[in-house]
């Protein structure tokens, strides 16, 4: 998602503190690193219309920031009524732009970042909804932002991807935990987990090991980009695999369906016969299921498809679920 509109309101005797405060938005979007620019137009009785154009990441990454480095806080400290403008014009303001923006705006917290009550690094909005992907999220903008050299992202990088790897495998604490390659080894097996993110946190714990044993340095981002956006994406994407696992029907001509999970499926052919090898023989689909993940969406056996995978067949007809069917025909 790139640009965006949005209508906003407030009350009609604070028009001029939320031009005020559209403007100091206005203001920061020219002159960040990666130009934002937000215009906005009174449309009359407390109505704005406002428009927010850029990329995805500079747009994401301002209204980060402004969090982060507690940007709002201080514009609001440079105010006469300031608890008055808070509630009337920047907390309703903000938490429409970034409720609109983001999927996980946390903009229930916006308040209290607002008014300095929380750590600048609590409660920043983001895209992703899953715990370790939110902390991922966020330190992945903090290392963005220059916030955090290249080694402190990769040392606080390495804990986070070892807790994740950790309690996928319910490890209990107290208890000494498995040596990192056959933690990620073990999880791989277990959970879904595609060839390049793997690599990427193996990666990212041999880079962590070797700089601590001063073999190596991190003079320069561009080592970490690859790695980092692979994760990013992979952390996001678990956001979908988690509503997929949740989602067990689906509603097929006003009649609703029981999902049919990785490994159970029946493929067909034209004549409504199994598929057989070159020997005759019916392929085993659940064997097959068990030796290797989904090749499409990266389930394990088990486990229902991701919403949108090429494998996951029509529980009424058996034909692709996401193709046409016979059963809307």
């Amino acid at each position: 998602m790139a640009g965006y509109d949005q209508n906003i309101r407030v009350k009609a005797k604070y028009v001029q503190d939320a031009k005020l405060f559209l403007l100091f938005l206005q203001n920061i979007g020219k002159k960040y690193a990666r130009p934002t620019k937000i215009n906005y137009w009174y449309l009359g009785r407390g109505r704005f219309y406002v428009i927010i154009d850029g990329r995805t990441g500079g747009i994401d990454a301002l209204f980060q920031e402004l969090i982060l480095n507690k940007g709002l806080y201080y514009y609001s400290c440079t105010l006469k009524n300031k608890n008055i403008i808070i509630s009337n014009v920047i907390l309703p303001i903000f938490r429409q732009l970034i409720d609109e923006r983001f999927e996980n705006s946390q903009s229930r917290f916006l308040r209290k970042n607002i008014l300095g009550k929380y750590s600048q690094n609590d409660f920043v909005p983001s895209d992703i909804i899953n715990k370790n992907g939110y902390n991922y999220s966020i330190l992945f903008r903090k290392w963005d932002l220059e916030m955090i050299s290249n080694e402190d992202y990769v040392i606080s990088l390495d804990a986070l991807l070892t807790q994740f790897l950790l309690e996928k495998i319910n490890h209990k604490k107290g208890q000494r935990s498995p040596n990192f390659n056959i933690l990620l080894d073990r999880v791989s097996k277990t959970f879904i987990m595609g060839e390049d993110v793997y690599e990427a946190f193996k990666k990212i714990h041999d880079k962590r090991t070797s700089t601590l044993h001063r073999l190596d340095s991190l003079k320069t981002t561009d080592e970490l980009d690859l790695q980092s956006i692979t994760l990013y994406n992979y952390f996001h994407y678990l956001d979908e695999y988690h509503i997929s696992q949740k989602q067990k029907t689906i509603l097929i001509r006003g009649r609703r369906y029981r999902r049919i999970k990785y490994g159970d499926e029946k493929f067909l052919d034209e004549n409504g016969k199994p598929y057989c090898d070159s020997n005759g023989v019916p392929h085993n689909w659940a064997e097959m299921a068990q030796e290797k993940p989904c090749d499409d969406c990266g389930v394990i056996k088990g486990e229902y498809h991701v919403d949108g995978c090429d494998i996951e067949i029509c529980p009424k007809c058996g034909g692709q679920l996401i193709g046409f069917h016979k059963c809307l025909k």
